[in-house]
């Protein structure tokens, strides 16, 4: 009987996390090893660009040129990253009067921003499997 029990919590178990997967955001182009970073992920285009509607977000120490974290136990689903570097500790992304960042960034698909930073479409990805990708700082 005992045996049953745990099968059957062990399948209603699997159920629950189905759909649950793992993503690594790798971040490259570090040129100054100093301050932090702020990784950002979005699902749905849902508030994108402001990190206080984010699926998830988190600050981490920049420890070298490259560094990565790993989201666990997201939903399948449509998703955007964005990185920013704060190199002085004032926790947002500075820019000049022209509103072009002072400080480094990135999007997921590193997409051109010649013309602005794109929209959620324009750095959108399809996440149904664990996976790793890497933003580029610019």
């Amino acid at each position: 009987m005992m045996k049953w029990v745990l099968t059957i919590l062990l399948v209603i178990d699997s159920l629950l996390v189905a759909g649950q997967y793992d993503l690594t955001v790798k971040i490259e182009g570090i040129k100054k090893v100093k301050g932090q970073v702020e990784i950002c992920v979005y699902q749905e285009g849902e508030g994108f660009m402001n990190s206080s509607k984010a699926k998830a977000c988190i600050w981490k120490e920049v420890p070298g040129k490259q560094l990565s974290h790993t989201f666990n136990n997201l939903a399948a689903g449509k998703y955007a990253a964005i990185v920013i570097q704060d190199l002085n500790g004032n926790k947002h992304l500075d820019s000049n009067f022209l509103r072009i960042p002072n400080e480094p960034y990135g999007f997921s698909t590193n997409p051109s921003t010649t013309f602005g930073p794109p929209d959620f479409e324009g750095a959108s990805f399809t996440l149904d499997s664990n996976l790793e990708i890497n933003i580029v700082l610019k």
